[in-house]
């Protein structure tokens, strides 16, 4: 689902403008990023929790020039499904 039909939908359902729904969409998006950016956890209740980790360093294999290399220690933004949502997801069969 991209932009436009999430703000399309929330509009019917929602009985709001379009440019409300989207305008409230742009500021929670904001929030969440400005929160994970910040080391602070965001957690959507029904949905699951972001989060800033730390990947550590490790060596990967460059097949252009056949050599291996370190790949530097990043902060990551991990995304944990909640327990509602694993256990959809498995009766579903995915």
């Amino acid at each position: 689902m991209n932009k436009a039909r999430l703000v399309d939908e929330l509009s019917k359902q929602l009985d709001l403008p379009k440019s409300t729904v989207e305008t409230y969409l742009v500021e929670l998006v904001d929030l969440m990023r400005t929160e994970v950016k910040n080391g602070n956890g965001f957690n959507v209740p029904g949905l699951g929790q972001f989060e800033t980790r730390e990947r550590a360093s490790y060596i990967a294999y460059n097949p252009h020039y056949k050599k291996k290399m370190r790949v530097p220690a990043k902060k990551i933004v991990q995304f944990t499904p909640s327990k509602n949502v694993k256990d959809e997801l498995k009766e579903s069969g995915l």
